[in-house]
């Protein structure tokens, strides 16, 4: 039988509590474990009474440190909006939902805001010409 079902061994368990032994020390008496000691603590506060903060490291008295200040997070850029051209405007009359295409067709989206067209010209990669081309940045663009 274990340490957890005899009422014996659960007061005589909390008599060393009560007399400051460490549960580890408290559980190699019993011969269990010191988590089986902790869980006994746990469930039977009125037999095992609350320690306080005694294992615990203490400030050293004395004036408290400034608060370090605080690094700004960068500013996040925006995406560059892709104006719409009249090649879109024209391509808005064939568009497309994204589960309706297939394969070697333009995936390009038409317009902002749901549900999303697509272009779906027929092309051989992933882009039409006229997408593709725009995909790709300008040349002195991006450099800083």
């Amino acid at each position: 039988m274990t340490i957890q079902h005899r009422t014996v061994d659960i007061e005589a368990a909390a008599k060393l509590w009560r007399d400051d032994l460490p549960a580890s020390q408290i559980a190699e008496r019993f011969g269990v474990s010191r988590n089986v000691i902790v869980g006994l603590a746990f469930r039977n506060r009125s037999l095992f009474p609350w320690r306080g903060d005694a294992g615990k490291k203490t400030r050293a008295p004395g004036p408290a440190k400034p608060a370090r200040p605080r690094k700004q997070a960068p500013e996040l850029k925006r995406e560059p909006e892709i104006p719409a051209t009249a090649y879109d405007a024209e391509r808005l009359q064939s568009a497309r939902l994204l589960h309706q295409l297939s394969a070697g067709e333009c995936c390009w989206p038409l317009n902002t805001g749901g549900p999303y067209l697509f272009c779906a010209a027929e092309t051989t990669g992933r882009y039409c010409r006229n997408h593709h081309s725009r995909s790709l940045p300008k040349k002195n663009e991006g450099k800083a």
